[in-house]
């Protein structure tokens, strides 16, 4: 068994099936590409989406993401700084009210798919292990610029 099928068994052990509204095409949505080592990534191309609710200038940083607001990640192969094949979807909607804080996973729902748009699948361990320690309630970078 490949490296990367195993850590997708052992990833799917630990989740649970979801059903949150559908993300129509978010590729419309402002995008950012990354790259490089990231925890829970590892050295991959990263696009990242984000709607308007998650880059509305009205909110400021210390109010933190309003509810509504989705960052959808793409996670790909890193082919010498170009994106590679899609390994899988990371999603990010806001839940919950702001006041929630370091409870109920920041009042985010974690989740991701296989495939754009494809059944998704809830993993805590996106929060616990990561999400918890980023600088912009929740998030690791500031889509709102």
């Amino acid at each position: 068994m490949t490296r990367r099928l195993a850590g997708l068994v052992l990833l799917a052990a630990c989740t649970e099936a979801v059903d949150p509204e559908p993300l129509g095409d978010y590729t419309t949505w402002t995008r950012e590409d990354v790259t490089g080592a990231a925890p829970g990534h590892g050295d991959t191309y990263r696009i990242i989406y984000a709607n308007e609710l998650a880059i509305d200038p009205a909110w400021t940083l210390e109010r933190g993401y309003q509810e509504g607001a989705i960052l959808v990640k793409e996670i790909r192969d890193n082919v010498d700084g170009m994106p590679g094949d899609l390994r899988y979807v990371a999603i990010m909607r806001r839940i919950g009210p702001l006041a929630t804080g370091l409870e109920r996973e920041g009042g985010w729902l974690f989740s991701s798919s296989s495939t754009p748009n494809g059944s998704e699948r809830h993993s805590a361990l996106c929060w616990s292990r990561c999400h918890v320690a980023s600088p912009y309630n929740g998030a690791w970078y500031d889509y709102r610029r």
